[in-house]
């Protein structure tokens, strides 16, 4: 009877143990990229309809001072900023090569990820190829500066507060508040 005792008790003992240690991990995968692209969507959208970021004051996101570990970054932060501009009407795609188009960067390496006007959609004028290209570069480094140094890697570790503290320094440092709003 004590052995048949030991068969219930022991997985439930293993199982509060292991949630003991999860607790104490980064957040990573799915909840990690979703924060990425909060961060990334949040401090675009600001930007791209007019509104100075630092004006706002702090901003808040899910698990902000929680390390978040994201093992898809080049997908999440390229999905994240091409969702951001459509609130401003502005297309972009990630395509690799001419007559590809994506939502998303189907480069593992965040260095390889471009984005261009989608050629399904009206040309994009010159204040709005500026601001894409710009806004980009704003959001392209603060992040890189957070991924593993590994060649080929794709995980990138980071706090949300800080890294959106520094894409909007990025973006305020060089005046990329879209003032053309849609």
């Amino acid at each position: 009877m004590a052995t048949g005792n030991l068969m219930y008790v022991l997985p439930v003992a293993i199982a509060a143990l292991s949630f003991q240690v999860r607790a104490q991990q980064p957040l990573i995968d799915v909840h990690g990229c979703a924060i990425l692209a909060s961060v990334v969507r949040m401090e675009v959208i600001r930007a791209s309809f007019g509104r100075s970021t630092e004006a706002y004051g702090k901003l808040y996101y899910p698990a902000r001072d929680d390390i978040a570990l994201c093992n898809q970054t080049a997908r999440s932060a390229t999905g994240a900023y091409t969702s951001a501009l459509r609130q401003a009407n502005i297309y972009v795609t990630w395509g690799l090569h001419t007559g590809h188009s994506g939502d998303y960067c189907l480069s593992h390496l965040l260095s390889q990820c471009y984005p261009r006007g989608d050629p399904a959609m009206p040309p994009l004028n010159e204040h709005d190829r500026t601001f894409v290209m710009r806004t980009w570069a704003a959001v392209y480094a603060p992040i890189a500066s957070q991924m593993s140094h590994y060649p080929g890697s794709d995980v990138s570790r980071f706090r949300a507060s800080e890294l959106g503290r520094r894409i909007r320094r990025a973006i305020d440092a060089n005046h990329l508040v879209n003032t053309n709003v849609h």
